[in-house]
């Protein structure tokens, strides 16, 4: 009872109440983070690391030379995914539409330098201390140009539609479709355009030279023989035409994964060299980040962006 009693002196016959324990305000600004979504991330980074570096001694994990899909090949679309979720959860802090846009636009602009410098074909050779490119051969797209754009067109259509969004009410099974009816609408009509132009457009007969100095075929001249609509194998499909025509076909990827398949090497799948009756197109460059192939990956980063508000 005495103990209960007691009180604190302070001053002159002054008495101190005692303070309860309050605990300090949480500041409002603070990013929070989202561990699911972090582990996820870490998860892909550790997964690109395993393929890069394992993929050459283990090719059932690296990307698959053509049909099929390999440990490897979920990489890309894991990334996207993640690129969707953190969209929302990033502009849903900046409530001004120009500060948000000027945001996103300065963040598309960093990826595609860093993607055109470290995948444009600056750094031929590091460990003998050779840089510089050449305008003629640089290489456009790349991985992180893929993310970039499709992020850029992703995150303006999310910006343009947040005032819908936010003034639909999640009452109904079909809400989901209510709340993301443009990107809904977007997403089915870059569907269509890519399967048009996939099946529809004509590929006619290309030829092309070696552009790798190491090949012993460097310099030679080869003929594509295709003439055909809506093929999906290697040499005549409508992607890499595209690409050739668009992006010339000096500036595609020179060391296609297609080279490990069967047709062109006996040491398929790993690496080696060219069959001596290797097709034509087994000499030929090919652009795995290229532009129809980056029409499909609004539909992937749409797909991660969904579960947040859904």
């Amino acid at each position: 009872m005495d103990e209960e009693m007691e009180t604190k002196t302070g001053g002159i016959g002054g008495v101190e109440k005692a303070k309860p324990d309050v605990a300090p305000p949480e500041n409002s600004n603070q990013k929070k983070r989202i561990d699911s979504l972090d582990i996820f991330r870490g998860f892909t980074v550790a997964l690109m690391i395993l393929v890069d570096d394992a993929g050459g001694e283990w090719p059932m994990i690296s990307h698959a030379p053509w049909n099929g899909c390999n440990l490897a090949d979920f990489v890309m679309p894991f990334f996207l995914f993640i690129v969707g979720m953190a969209i929302p959860l990033a502009l849903k802090r900046i409530p001004n539409k120009i500060i948000a846009s000027r945001k996103v636009i300065f963040r598309t602009l960093k990826l595609l330098f860093w993607g055109i410098l470290l995948q444009g074909g600056y750094f031929h050779a590091p460990d003998k201390l050779t840089y510089g490119v050449d305008m003629k051969r640089i290489r456009w797209c790349g991985i992180l140009q893929r993310i970039a754009l499709s992020y850029l067109v992703v995150a303006l259509l999310e910006i343009a539609t947040k005032t819908s969004q936010a003034t639909t009410h999640l009452d109904s099974r079909f809400s989901v479709f209510k709340l993301y009816c443009w990107q809904w609408v977007t997403g089915a009509c870059i569907l269509v355009i890519y399967l048009s132009v996939l099946y529809g457009v004509y590929v006619p007969d290309w030829q092309f030279s070696v552009q790798t100095p190491e090949s012993p075929d460097y310099g030679r001249n080869f003929t594509v023989a295709c003439g055909v609509r809506g093929k999906l194998n290697p040499p005549c499909n409508a992607v890499g035409y595209v690409d050739r025509k668009l992006l010339g076909i000096n500036h595609v990827y020179q060391h296609p994964a297609w080279r490990r398949s069967k047709d062109c090497t006996a040491n398929s799948p790993f690496e080696g060299a060219l069959l001596e009756n290797a097709p034509s197109w087994c000499h030929a460059p090919f652009e795995p980040e290229g532009i129809l192939r980056f029409l499909l990956h609004f539909n992937s980063i749409f797909g991660g962006y969904v579960p947040v508000y859904g």
